[in-house]
């Protein structure tokens, strides 16, 4: 507080009124103080003083979760049950992004003595492990590999639940597989995990094309559906990178008189509980949805308690759970009858209705 006072140029008891009682301070002082704060990455302690990242802190943040996400529901479930089982209590923290809203947030959690930070990652979720890292803020990143930030960090072998994925609709015989893929890491895993298998399977298999979707809906499986219904021969197979873009698809096939999965087999990714109860049971990769936070809580606490830490990075792999959407084979085209087929045929059931009486045990 000392550096911040003589810093800015005004007395150390200007500095905690700046920060905590903006109302008694004229705002040019406030003004001068508040950007040397932040450049000193000064923190303010709300409570009782003991060290950032202490384990007698009771606290574990959640920081970055979306709401209405089913994937971050599930991390916080499993976060909370981790954190239960060493004692501490998990405030959430939405954040935001770019790195000087969440250097801002860092921040304040530090200032509220958190034991550490699980993060739920993002596309920008490097940025917030780097500031807690400099404010010397324990973390563990849930949901991507985070190797090179210098972070514990738990995600699923998306790359292997891919190729889960694509393995199964050929081992059904299906050779002609269009991928449907929307934004987002766990997609772009996927995605490529799948795109492998089909390259690398042979015997006449092959990626008949890849769909994106601008997001993850209903509404955007729908006119993927709609895509692929315009596609001259169709393909025999689809797989779908989220399970609500699959259902949207399966619509568009059931409007169109395309049934599944003798006409188009479909194979969805991360089997959320709606999955089996669809019109036609959706076939679907499971991925662990708690796992992460599970073991990303558990991390944490051990990264607290321990003076010494390596840093452990974690990947279950997911499991593909069959239903019906996948089950078949290719439709095989019906079989060619003969005149000399039909008159045998009709020679054959003459016979039986001769004299007048059916043969027993036959129905026609």
């Amino acid at each position: 507080m000392k550096d911040v006072a003589r810093t800015a140029g005004v007395s150390t008891g200007t500095v905690p009124h700046a920060l905590d009682r903006p109302e008694l301070v004229s705002p040019p002082t406030r003004a001068a103080v508040m950007p040397v704060v932040e450049s000193l990455g000064h923190v303010r302690l709300a409570g009782a003083r003991q060290p950032r990242g202490n384990a007698s802190s009771q606290l574990l943040a959640l920081y970055g979760v979306d709401v209405t996400d089913p994937l971050d529901a599930a991390l916080t479930a499993a976060v909370e049950r981790a954190a239960e089982e060493a004692g501490p209590g998990v405030p959430m923290c939405g954040g935001g992004h770019g790195q000087g809203r969440m250097r801002r947030d860092v921040t304040r959690l530090a200032a509220h003595q958190v034991r550490g930070v699980v993060i739920a990652a993002r596309s920008d979720a490097k940025q917030a492990p780097a500031a807690c890292v400099e404010r010397g803020v324990a973390c563990v990143v849930a949901g991507q590999d985070l190797t090179a930030v210098g972070a514990c960090s738990v995600t699923v072998d998306d790359r292997t639940g891919g190729r889960a994925a694509a393995t199964h609709p050929l081992a059904r015989g299906h050779r002609s597989v269009v991928v449907v893929a929307g934004p987002g890491p766990m997609t772009r895993r996927g995605r490529r995990g799948g795109t492998d298998a089909l390259e690398e399977a042979g015997d006449g298999a092959f990626c008949a094309g890849e769909s994106a979707t601008e997001g993850i809906s209903v509404g955007a499986g729908r006119d993927a559906g709609q895509r692929l219904l315009g596609v001259t021969p169709r393909p025999a197979a689809a797989l779908c990178f989220q399970d609500l873009p699959a259902l949207g698809l399966m619509r568009a096939l059931h409007g169109a008189g395309v049934r599944v999965p003798h006409g188009v087999a479909v194979v969805g990714y991360e089997d959320p509980a709606f999955a089996p109860a669809a019109v036609v049971p959706l076939t679907s990769v499971r991925r662990p949805a708690r796992s992460p936070g599970t073991r990303a809580g558990r991390l944490l606490v051990e990264r607290t308690a321990q003076a010494a830490h390596e840093h452990v990075h974690g990947a279950p792999a997911p499991e593909l759970v069959v239903r019906r959407s996948a089950l078949s084979g290719p439709l095989q085209p019906p079989a060619l009858v003969t005149a000399t087929r039909f008159r045998a045929s009709l020679r054959e059931r003459e016979g039986e209705w001769s004299g007048g009486a059916r043969r027993p045990g036959r129905r026609w």
